[in-house]
């Protein structure tokens, strides 16, 4: 029993090693219904988003139920992020930097914007003190049904083991443009472009970044303080 406590401290030391050596990566897979958006685009309809983090830059992968996101390659895929209830743009049916018909009812303290037309690209923003501003803008990875965007966690506001709600939603190239489809609502969003659409209060979907290394190793010291008093009571 000895030999097995021991074995087990030695082991969870090797973990704190590697924790404090690198960051690791985690992500969630979101699925959504799919055939619910009212027009019946493929390429406007979302199958599932991945997200994943290493606590330093965040990706969204954005599937769509068409083979190919790019055809036709008019489409606009965004993300609306809440941080806190208390802030973020509340604006109805306006409550994001690009002016789509497009909200969150619990406020909208970040947002990234993508295109698929001339190669894609993003626009990561953030909103404080009643104006939005933008983080600089990057490239997207284009594959069959798929855009992915990185970027960094500050260009969002978002920090190392922070908790947040956020939707991801199609929508076209128009001002006033509305969701033509909301991961977090697996049935129909609006039934025309212009019906603006609000993601309700706490209906988001809910993501956590990854933690600092030293909160990591600070667990796993936890869990070999708790191995050392099991070998000295055994």
């Amino acid at each position: 029993m000895r030999l097995l406590a021991t074995f087990h401290i030695l082991k969870a030391t090797v973990v704190v090693a590697a924790l404090a050596a690198a960051s690791p990566a985690w992500g969630v897979t979101f699925n959504d219904a799919t055939g619910e958006n009212f027009d019946g685009n493929t390429h406007m309809d979302i199958s599932s988003v991945q997200v994943t983090d290493n606590g330093a830059n965040i990706t969204f992968k954005i599937s769509v139920s068409a083979a190919d996101i790019t055809v036709p390659n008019w489409g606009k895929y965004v993300v609306g992020i809440d941080t806190n209830n208390a802030t973020g743009d509340t604006g109805s049916p306006i409550g994001n930097p690009w002016g789509r018909n497009i909200s969150m009812a619990d406020g909208m303290d970040a947002w990234i914007g993508s295109w698929v037309d001339s190669s894609g690209g993003f626009q990561p923003w953030t909103y404080s003190g009643g104006t939005w501003t933008q983080n600089g803008t990057g490239t997207v990875a284009l594959s069959g049904n798929m855009t992915t965007i990185t970027t960094s966690l500050a260009s969002l506001g978002l920090t190392s083991g922070q908790s947040f709600q956020f939707d991801v939603y199609t929508t076209g190239g128009g001002g006033g443009d509305s969701a033509n489809d909301a991961l977090a609502n697996s049935m129909q969003t609006v039934n025309d472009w212009q019906v603006p659409y609000r993601t309700p209060a706490g209906g988001g979907l809910r993501y956590t970044t990854v933690p600092e290394p030293s909160t990591l190793v600070a667990i796993c010291g936890g869990l070999i303080a708790g191995l050392g008093c099991m070998r000295r009571r055994n």
